[in-house]
């Protein structure tokens, strides 16, 4: 019977687990909800207000299926919810994966997974926002079903497969994690190096299992099928070289450096976000030391230089990706992996038993960074929700002046065809100027406008006005951009800036 079944499960539960789940429940819905009780499109959101997320071609085969569980539509509520659902759920095994026992830890960890800014930059594209938390709630049970089970590495691989089929960027996302996790284990657990030794044989079968099924999948859908692999992010140059093999590791040290440290390295303002960041690095170092003493890790030094040599590679593991492919461009979206070094305080925290004064006064400052750090990881996701705001409604007012402009030009039939030309500024020293410096870059929610093609304003006028033009081809508009005529147009809002030529309606834009 139900009833019965609910009982049984409910039994099952760990309190450690219900911990998680609010925890991650509340402080996702408390920092998110502006943005999942409101439509706040950005440029992919106008073309994909209904859209089936058939993305064979960049590589995520199973985005698709996971997208439709919450319908194709862009539903902010239903998909932030799920993906709320999703997070909570990715906490829960968190917690699990680093049998997590303290209250604050679970908090802790629970805030830091919901809050970090790739969540708020991926709810800029809250159209599939929901697949993108899916899969990196099974990125996360593929490890924990890996180190639970002797041959979870099985299953463990099948479940990755679907996870990186979704997004590709869940490869650094699980190296990391299963980083931070070894490191746990000897720090805080003292393992030995035959359980080491185990948990990498595990590990290394599940992600070498579930990349190869990966790579089956590839390339069965770009040659059996004669799928089109587009160019983007590098997905058609994946193993493929350009330059030596260090500039990898050049983009890795400058992308790292500029995400943690970007007002102490540029002429950016130094926001709390770099100050909180400086004492996270310096919390993992002092709690690195503590437990090294703590647990006499010092005294088994081949475990205590693994520990060290896994610490110096999270930021490898993290930007990985850049040894896939050369034309790969790391932004927000893809550095989830990088919540793993928030995460580090709080499991030298939990591992520190032994009520010295030293751990004391690292436990308190463990803590309150930690929820510091979720504090303003909430603000910088509202802050980008507030521009979302802001250039949407300046999109739209701005799109309503064309269309009535158009409409009141002489000469423009029903057959008339719309010509886009330039970009029309909408910005101001708020959009371009305050926020990029306050706040990272969080992809999606930054800019001034969310039409910078043609296309998007033909999306916008079709789905929010209901007015419907025939757009040029790119030729054609090639064609009169480098006209004489048109070098002589004066720019928009000039009562010149559109023209009738030959049926074509013309709006020089700048």
């Amino acid at each position: 019977m139900p009833e019965e079944f609910m009982s049984k499960w409910k039994s099952a539960i760990k309190p450690q687990w219900k911990t998680a789940f609010l925890s991650a429940a509340i402080i996702g819905f408390l920092c998110h909800m502006f943005v999942f009780t409101n439509t706040l499109p950005n440029h992919d959101s106008l073309v994909n207000m209904h859209s089936p997320q058939l993305k064979g071609e960049s590589g995520r085969f199973f985005l698709s299926p996971v997208s439709g569980i919450s319908s194709y539509f862009d539903l902010p509520w239903i998909n932030g919810t799920l993906s709320v659902f999703y997070l909570a759920l990715t906490a829960v095994v968190l917690a699990e994966l680093f049998q997590l026992k303290k209250t604050f830890s679970i908090v802790a960890v629970s805030g830091l997974i919901v809050t970090f800014p790739t969540i708020a930059s991926t709810f800029s594209y809250m159209f599939t926002a929901d697949g993108y938390m899916l899969a990196s709630l099974l990125t996360v049970l593929a490890l924990l079903i890996t180190i639970k089970y002797t041959y979870g590495f099985i299953a463990g691989s099948i479940v990755f497969y679907i996870a990186v089929g979704v997004y590709q960027a869940n490869l650094p996302f699980l190296l990391t994690i299963v980083i931070v996790f070894l490191i746990s284990e000897i720090l805080g657990k003292n393992i030995s190096f035959q359980q080491f030794k185990s948990y990498i044989l595990r590990i290394f079968g599940m992600g070498a299992l579930g990349m190869a099924l990966y790579a089956t999948n590839f390339k069965l859908y770009s040659s059996l099928f004669a799928g089109t692999i587009t160019s983007y992010q590098g997905l058609d140059s994946v193993g493929e070289s350009s330059g030596s093999f260090f500039d990898g590791f050049e983009q890795i040290h400058e992308a790292f450096t500029f995400f943690f440290f970007r007002g102490f390295m540029t002429d950016f303002p130094v926001q709390l976000f770099e100050w909180l960041n400086a004492a996270v690095f310096l919390l993992i170092a002092i709690g690195f030391v503590l437990l090294l003493i703590q647990n006499r890790i010092f005294t088994n030094v081949p475990m205590a230089i693994i520990s060290l040599g896994l610490l110096l590679l999270m930021p490898l593991s993290s930007y990985i990706l850049y040894f896939v492919s050369p034309d790969v461009v790391y932004h927000m979206l893809m550095v989830l992996p990088l919540v793993g070094f928030y995460l580090l305080p709080v499991l030298f925290y939990e591992h520190l038993t032994i009520p010295t004064v030293a751990a004391k006064g690292f436990s308190w400052l463990a803590v309150v960074s930690a929820f510091v750090v979720v504090f303003n990881f909430a603000v910088i996701s509202n802050i980008s929700y507030l521009n979302m705001e802001l250039r949407y409604e300046k999109s739209t007012a701005f799109v309503n002046r064309l269309i009535s402009r158009v409409e009141q030009t002489e000469g423009v039939t029903p057959e008339s065809k719309l010509a886009l030309i330039g970009r029309v500024q909408l910005g101001s020293p708020l959009s371009k100027e305050i926020i990029p410096k306050s706040i990272p870059r969080v992809m999606g929610s930054l800019g001034d406008s969310i039409l910078p093609l043609p296309y998007h304003y033909n999306a916008m006028m079709k789905g929010h006005f209901g007015v419907t033009y025939k757009f040029i081809s790119e030729q054609e508009r090639q064609e009169i951009a480098a006209s004489q005529w048109f070098a002589e147009m004066e720019a928009w809002p000039s009562p010149n800036a559109v023209r009738v030529i030959d049926d074509v309606v013309v709006v020089k834009l700048q």
